[in-house]
């Protein structure tokens, strides 16, 4: 607060109005550091509309850029996993919401074919544990150091994964 002029013996106060944002342009702070943070292993970083970025990482810093996202950034709740599956790779596509700066970034990390593997983020957001357990379950990603991947939609002796593009049932 500052202080006005002094009229009489009243003083006039003038309260300076907060900031509607924490930052002028929030998405490009984040996508900043996650370049300067991870130069070599998060790219394409973009903002795709007012709220919402996307940025590409290397499966190897999935992890570490994950655990940055929450500790330093303030994505708080992780609210979807998703895999996709193209006929050379698979993506698998996270959205992770930070409600203070009201953002969503869609963090997209690939796999090749013959390696469906990420590691998981279940130790960060509690939430990954059953989307990571559905990804394996329904298309094979496997989610590494993940407390307890095991099928949560089929049952357990199915030798398949019946959304990947290959499956023929």
């Amino acid at each position: 607060m500052s202080e006005g002029d002094k009229r009489g013996s009243a003083r006039v106060v003038r309260i300076e109005k907060a900031p509607s944002r924490i930052d002028e342009n929030p998405e490009h702070r984040v996508l900043r550091a996650l370049a300067e943070s991870f130069s070599k292993t998060v790219s394409e970083g973009a903002q795709l509309r007012p709220g919402v970025i996307r940025a590409k990482v290397d499966r190897s810093d999935l992890y570490s850029v994950c655990r940055t996202l929450r500790d330093d950034l303030g994505f708080e709740h992780l609210t979807m996993i998703s895999a996709v599956d193209y006929e050379d790779r698979f993506e698998i596509v996270y959205h992770i919401a930070s409600y203070q700066s009201r953002l969503l970034i869609e963090l997209i990390s690939t796999t090749p074919k013959d390696d469906p593997a990420v590691d998981s983020v279940s130790s960060i957001w509690g939430g990954a544990n059953w989307q990571e357990r559905e990804s394996y379950d329904l298309m094979g990603i496997v989610f590494k150091s993940h407390p307890k991947l095991e099928r949560i939609l089929l049952p357990k002796d199915v030798l398949y994964h019946p959304l990947r593009k290959d499956f023929r049932g």
